[in-house]
């Protein structure tokens, strides 16, 4: 089944069938990564082999999780800057490109493997990543079905937008894991924690309020289901991000303000 909308002054056809062959596809790269995450870092580092055989069970796990979601990052926030401004000339609730399928593919081909990492490792994880897994996978995978499509989907490549913090969020795990004495690590620490407060909270959480009043003006454009999963999921994604964010600020006032290592920031997201 195909739909045509309008991408400005061209037609777009939107496929189903390419939007799942590619999800899978992204689905299978991220498992490959996944599973060969010892290969491919000590083939990039060399020096890395000796750290990741030292590694304990947990350490492993989470070394293995940032390459994916490194991965992950680097594919997702180019196309995402590149269509949240297409969007953004044109419709944030009703844009479509070939670009935006293609981001939704990535993404949640992503999630896939993620909601496998959250299932076969819940205690690794933690509570917020599931919910984090669960709200990404619904998100991607409800806004390309048929009624009222494309309805919502610009949004989501607007919300990718956050993953600029995941890149000096991983650079500071396997800094972490490397050596945290190292002379970076602090430096990936304030770039993390200046990119997710500044994103996600900052600019991200007034968006979604935005948003949410934009649609209220237009809410009989839209079904009514994909409009209360996106108010849902809205409402759960600044509660989330405001708990990551006021648990970051905490975390970063104690250890600048007194000079000493703190414990480690949490994996935020």
């Amino acid at each position: 089944m195909a739909i045509k909308y309008r991408e400005g002054i061209e037609q777009y056809e939107f496929s189903e069938i390419a939007f799942i062959i590619q999800t899978l596809l992204f689905s299978g790269l991220f498992f490959i990564t996944y599973f060969n995450s010892k290969t491919i870092s000590i083939t990039l580092f060399k020096n890395i082999k000796y750290t990741y055989i030292h590694l304990n069970d947990k350490q492993r796990i989470e070394w293995d999780q940032r390459v994916v979601s490194m991965l992950h990052a680097c594919l997702v926030l180019p196309l995402a800057i590149y269509v949240t401004y297409k969007s953004a000339c044109v419709d944030i609730f009703s844009y479509q490109s070939q670009a935006l399928t293609l981001l939704l593919s990535i993404s949640s081909g992503y999630f896939i493997w993620d909601l496998y990492v959250c299932y076969i490792r819940p205690d690794i994880v933690g509570t917020a990543m599931i919910f984090h897994a669960i709200m990404g996978i619904s998100a991607n995978l409800y806004v390309t079905l048929p009624h009222g499509r494309p309805a919502f989907q610009p949004i989501v490549s607007i919300l990718l937008l956050t993953e600029v913090s995941t890149i000096p969020l991983n650079i500071k795990g396997f800094l972490q894991a490397v050596n945290t004495k190292s002379k970076y690590y602090d430096a990936t620490l304030f770039a993390f924690a200046v990119s997710f407060l500044l994103i996600r909270v900052v600019i991200g959480v007034p968006f979604l309020l935005y948003s949410l009043y934009a649609l209220s003006l237009r809410i009989n454009e839209f079904p009514i289901d994909k409009t209360i999963v996106y108010v849902v999921e809205a409402i759960l994604a600044m509660c989330l991000n405001s708990y990551w964010g006021l648990f970051l600020a905490k975390k970063l006032f104690v250890k600048f303000s007194s000079g000493k290592p703190s414990s480690s920031i949490a994996k935020s997201n």
